[in-house]
């Protein structure tokens, strides 16, 4: 019997009106950077794509990413601690990559977050540039430039 996701109690849902709240749950307990407002509201509007990760109706992971010149700039992709290593993080990334208009996806890490970036290289990503003073109010606020190019 093939274990699907949805075997495992885990769905992932567009983010709507209804459930962004869970958005903001999920991204403030898995990332170093608050986001404003503005930023939901994009999403909210359609002008950033977003998806949740449930596992049996409680949201535990997610990803934000936008089309830009071309590129696809994935913005965000968190799981609760208590949920990785169990492919919803790699889910959603491959979400993202199916749905996205481009042939390349970029992404921006924290320089020291050895475990995200790892994870990125096993997912096919690159990293291409070091960019300093990229995050604000972080003691090191280098980020790493990560592509992937999409193949059809």
């Amino acid at each position: 019997m093939r274990d699907t996701m949805l075997d495992r109690g885990i769905e992932l849902k567009k983010v709507t009106k209804e459930n962004i709240s869970s958005l903001n749950v999920v991204m403030v307990a898995t990332l170093p950077v608050n986001y404003s407002p503005s930023f939901y509201k994009a999403i909210i509007k359609g002008r950033h794509m977003s998806y949740l990760a449930e596992v049996h109706g409680k949201a535990v992971g997610c990803v934000v990413w936008r089309e830009e010149e071309g590129q696809t700039h994935l913005l965000t992709l968190g799981v609760f601690i208590l949920y990785r290593r169990r492919g919803i993080g790699s889910a959603l990334l491959n979400l993202c990559i199916k749905e996205c208009k481009s042939k390349e996806v970029f992404l921006y890490v924290h320089a020291e977050n050895d475990a995200a970036i790892q994870f990125y290289k096993d997912m096919g990503f690159g990293i291409v540039s070091r960019v300093p003073d990229y995050y604000r109010n972080m003691h090191d606020n280098t980020a790493l430039k990560m592509i992937r190019h999409i193949t059809s």
